[in-house]
């Protein structure tokens, strides 16, 4: 997977094996029940969370950010729990919620796709897996057809709002330090923070990030225009992730504008949305068209102050690259935003 943090292209280079299901460390809020769903030939696996007294008509479906990300929210060597944690809190207002390994991680795996075969995944399929998940949720707990949540985080906020464009119905959405605008003009916002701090660092001579940069610009335009990387892309851009591999997710991805789909929702929508200063990832900012775009909605804004990008508690710190390997507890500023959100859901 790229490595830029989180927020890298969700496919895994051709070279990449399934990961392993990196597990939990907390213990659940209600019951966890294996359940398993098909989307296109693919078998996906994920936690069905059921509260010890469920809400009828009610459900969430929790969607993660990037990379082989788990059910839980946590990749090989980095366990932040960030899916657990939402199933806790909505656990504890009664709603069940439905979580799954993506392509590439956990018990999901890569399937029955070859490693060199990866490039044919694209962004639809993400957003194909998670209209499926939402299938087996309704099925499974018979929330209406108006009582269906959907909480993304990251690029789950994305594949959120494409599933509400595709007209899955539901009662609220939760944007949760979403990708912001449109998917490349985030990457190329991330690389050339990295490029001038590799500067500024004396890693990187001032003329080679000129290059790269040049190179990110031609990038970018391929991928818009033919949906290809460049053969002779920069090295550096194609350890990054943009590479051939990725190719066909990102042009997918980045063909989808967060703000114009936000623009789209029903007036009636319940919106959870949220930023903070403390986010190396998606600034206040970056995230602020976007809320402008959800003006029209029942929204419930939130910009954190001590929040990581991965919703875990940095209190006076000052963040940097290595917070998403502490152990760290839940942002409490997040915990009682979610809280007071699901309530309005729950009982």
């Amino acid at each position: 997977m790229p490595v830029l943090t989180l927020l890298g292209a969700s496919t895994l280079p051709a070279t990449a094996t399934a990961a392993p299901d990196t597990g939990s460390l907390i213990a659940p809020i209600g019951t966890d029940t294996e359940v398993t769903f098909e989307s296109e030939g693919l078998t996906l696996f994920g936690s069905l969370r059921t509260p010890e007294h469920p809400v009828a008509g009610t459900a969430a479906l929790l969607l993660p950010g990037s990379g082989p990300t788990d059910r839980n929210g946590n990749q090989p060597g980095i366990t932040a729990d960030t899916l657990a944690r939402f199933a806790d809190i909505l656990a504890e207002h009664g709603i069940p919620s439905l979580r799954f390994d993506k392509l590439g991680s956990g018990a999901t795996g890569l399937g029955d796709l070859a490693p060199e075969d990866i490039g044919d995944y694209g962004f639809t399929d993400q957003v194909d897996h998670a209209a499926a998940a939402a299938s087996l949720l309704r099925d499974r707990t018979g929330a209406d057809a108006d009582g269906l949540l959907v909480l993304g985080h990251s690029e789950g906020a994305l594949t959120a709002l494409a599933l509400a464009d595709r007209g899955v119905t539901s009662a609220g959405i939760g944007l949760l330090q979403p990708l912001p605008m449109r998917y490349l003009d985030l990457l190329d916002a991330q690389i050339s923070t990295q490029l001038d701090g590799a500067v500024a660092g004396g890693q990187l001579p001032a003329g080679e990030a000129d290059a790269v940069r040049a190179d990110l610009d031609r990038t970018v335009e391929s991928l818009r225009v033919t949906g290809t990387v460049p053969a002779d892309v920069h090295p550096m851009l194609a350890q990054l992730g943009l590479n051939e591999a990725n190719a066909k997710f990102l042009s997918e991805a980045d063909s989808l504008d967060p703000s114009i789909l936000a623009a789209g929702l029903d007036e009636s929508a319940s919106v959870l949305l949220t930023c903070s200063d403390k986010d190396l990832n998606v600034s206040c900012v970056q995230v602020e068209p976007l809320r402008n775009a959800l003006a029209h909605t029942e929204l419930e804004f939130h910009r954190f102050a001590t929040a990581s990008h991965q919703l875990k508690e940095l209190g006076p710190v000052p963040p940097t690259s290595l917070d998403i390997f502490a152990p760290l507890p839940m942002s409490a500023e997040f915990s009682t935003a979610l809280n007071e959100w699901a309530a309005l859901h729950g009982r």
